[in-house]
């Protein structure tokens, strides 16, 4: 279900009631939005260089609002991409902007990346993760059910949203929630898959170097046809414990 929250003299937007712990007050975070009736366009580079350089100052809380409502029609942009999809594009606004939120609070301006790329990926993300929540209310889900379609006209599948098999390993693991999310996935396979994906990838307990499928097939003796159906079914059973977990 989705609520509707106002703050006189500023934005209407909605929170999703799941996501409420996000508007809890935390000291240097930013829990509302500011602004005018008409969406602000965004900063120059100029003015949003200097917005960030205020960021853990003792101008944060401003330069953190000036950062989100500058970036709303970011949101905009984002959520439109979706607006086939079963949930209504005010909806996804709505839902994006929490990843707009999120992506102000928790943007590090060392790490070398801009503004814009960071809060679309937050965005993205968090409306994507609003999907995949959506689809479980099915008794069963299906990974390569069509959920709709996206704004290019092109079937959104659920798979599509969990990522592709190299996307699950290969993705940068910063965010421990997902480190662990796929760790407890990886726990559920019997000893010989998760030996498998460990040498396959570089996992485990001493993360080390990736091995080809021909070096994991002799070091286990088997052949390396074996590996490959081996893998492709451990993939999908990753995904759907993923989705389990989730």
């Amino acid at each position: 279900m989705i609520i509707k929250v106002s703050v006189p003299g500023r934005f209407q937007f909605k929170a999703v009631p799941s996501f409420r712990t996000l508007f809890l007050q935390r000291q240097g975070e930013i829990h509302y939005i500011g602004g005018a009736d008409i969406l602000p366009p965004p900063l120059d580079g100029r003015a949003e260089a200097e917005m960030i350089g205020k960021l853990g100052t003792e101008e944060d809380k401003e330069a953190k609002s000036t950062l989100i409502e500058h970036n709303l029609r970011l949101v905009v942009y984002i959520a439109k991409k979706f607006d086939n999809t079963s949930v209504g594009v005010e909806d996804l606004i709505s839902i994006g902007t929490i990843g707009l939120i999120k992506a102000i609070n928790t943007f590090n301006p060392e790490k070398n990346i801009k503004l814009a790329t960071y809060a679309s990926r937050c965005i993205e993300n968090e409306i994507l993760m609003y999907l995949r929540r959506n689809s479980k209310t099915k008794l069963e889900v299906s990974i390569d059910e069509p959920l709709n379609v996206d704004w290019d006209g092109n079937e959104l599948l659920l798979s599509d949203i969990l990522g592709t098999d190299e996307d699950v390993i290969y993705r940068d693991l910063e965010d421990e929630t997902e480190k662990n999310l796929l760790n407890a996935a990886i726990s559920r396979l019997s000893p010989r898959e998760r030996k498998i994906v460990e040498l396959r990838f570089g996992l485990g307990k001493e993360e080390g170097d990736e091995m080809t499928q021909k070096e994991v097939a002799d070091l286990l003796g088997i052949s390396q046809s074996y590996i490959s159906r081996l893998e492709k079914k451990i993939m999908k059973r990753l995904k759907k414990e993923i989705v389990r977990f989730e």
